[in-house]
């Protein structure tokens, strides 16, 4: 496993070490910023004199709890408490707006998950603010150790507010890698709910955009097929979505572009890897062209994560079975006997048996042998912002899902939706190509847009 380094309070560097697929935060993370004015909100049912004095607590130990980290605090916090109907919410969000926070911390006491939703529509579509989210349910679990729960919720916090929780050397993980490297890593996911205008499926791709590979940045696409039609996999803008996140990568690392790229592509079937290649492929090849120019294009790595699969690894001491350990890689024997793949299980079980990802290179320009590419693929894994542990998937397309799942409840403008509404019905089933997928690109609020709201 890797070392992953935070920041004493001295500032000088520190190395966790990880055992077990799971390492201890006991000091500050690597980078943090500065909050100067924040607040909370409760939505829920009337809170009484119970409720009041948990809320109280937590908001009184939150600042010092979060300073341990490195996050600081500058002001009292501003409390407001509300029912969790759509006009107060509305009203609240339009009172902070006013007040000009950094930061909401939204409480909610047994809400439908619908709440939970409008408050993130508000925050990262409408006004542009950084929320973070509470269970209220939780904070009242946790109330005599209350720095365990902080500690998780720090973790998403300090990533939504621009800060490097832990940096992971991932050059180290390559044997052919030198300092001079720059590399870019992406995450690719489609979500599918139904077919129909009202849920299209929605592509996210995430690419770093900082030196460190530390910090994501996202860009969304609804994908729209013709009418009773069932969508596909292949996602049309993927030379956009590519050219943008190459453009945030040189603004955000003083215009130096990637001269490696490496893409992790969840959600693809077997039967659909030539179809991936021919267009998702050459998309990324054509954006790298339009960014580029005349300059020497990036050399190119592409790789199928697959998750949905029935195979399953155990270790058996003559007497009882038990599952393999954190970072367990199976190559030979049960994979393909021509083609680059192989079994990672990345995550330590914590619960039943654990599931291994299966990974297969499709394009790989930068000659990575398959020692180096399976150390990289499970040092990502190491670097999920959201929690000290390792987990399943290397983080850039666990990012992609979770931003294509959380993307779902917000609503964008679209042209030509009567297009959709005139189409002949179609008795007969005919293959579907990209020429028949209408598509929008979402843009979130500026204030969020490049920052890491889906953590």
């Amino acid at each position: 496993p890797p070392q992953i380094k935070y920041r004493a309070q001295n500032n000088q560097e520190v190395v966790e070490h990880v055992a077990f697929g799971k390492w201890k935060i006991r000091n500050q993370f690597r980078s943090t910023s500065v909050i100067n004015k924040w607040g909370m909100i409760y939505f829920g049912s009337k809170p009484d004199n119970n409720i009041i004095g948990i809320l109280k607590n937590f908001e009184k130990q939150l600042p010092s709890l979060l300073m341990r980290y490195g996050i600081g605090i500058n002001s009292n916090p501003l409390t407001i408490a509300k029912p969790s109907r759509k006009d107060d919410i509305d009203q609240t969000f339009t009172h902070v707006k006013s007040q000009d926070w950094q930061l909401a911390i939204v409480i909610l006491n047994d809400t439908v998950p619908e709440v939970y939703n409008y408050v993130k529509k508000l925050g990262n579509q409408k006004i542009g603010l950084i929320t973070q989210c509470a269970s209220f349910q939780a904070i009242q679990r946790n109330s005599e150790k209350l720095h365990m729960y902080v500690e998780n919720l720090s973790q998403k916090l300090n990533a939504k507010i621009g800060g490097i929780n832990g940096i992971v050397n991932l050059k180290a993980a390559l044997n052919q890698a030198s300092n001079n490297d720059r590399f870019m890593f992406f995450g690719v996911d489609v979500t599918h709910t139904t077919s129909s205008k009202e849920r299209p499926s929605i592509a996210a791709i995430v690419g770093s955009c900082d030196p460190t590979c530390s910090r994501y940045a996202v860009r969304l696409c609804e994908q729209y097929p013709k009418k009773d039609r069932c969508s596909i996999e292949i996602i049309k803008e993927m030379d956009k979505m590519v050219i943008d996140l190459l453009r945030v990568y040189a603004r955000s690392c003083g215009n130096t572009l990637p001269n490696r790229i490496v893409f992790y592509r969840d959600g693809v079937d077997d039967g659909q890897f030539q179809k991936v290649l021919d267009n998702e492929v050459k998309k990324i090849k054509d954006a790298c062209r339009v960014v580029y120019g005349q300059n020497p294009l990036p050399r190119l790595t592409f790789i199928i994560v697959k998750k949905r699969h029935n195979t399953r690894f155990f270790t058996y001491d003559g007497q009882r079975t038990d599952n393999v350990e954190a970072g367990t890689v199976i190559d030979v024997d049960i994979t393909h006997p021509s083609e680059f793949d192989f079994y990672l299980c990345s995550q330590a079980a914590i619960m039943g048996t654990s599931r291994p990802a299966l990974y297969h290179v499709l394009h790989d320009e930068n000659g990575f042998s398959s020692n180096d590419i399976q150390q990289l693929t499970y040092w990502l894994c190491h670097t999920d912002a959201r929690c000290s542990k390792s987990v399943s998937i290397p983080a850039p397309v666990h990012y992609a899902h979770l931003a294509a799942y959380a993307s779902h409840v917000y609503e964008f403008d679209h042209d030509g939706d009567e297009i959709l509404e005139n189409e002949d019905n179609q008795n007969a089933p005919e293959p579907i190509s990209l020429e028949d997928i209408r598509t929008n690109v979402m843009i979130l609020n500026n204030n969020i847009q490049d920052t890491m709201w889906f953590v």
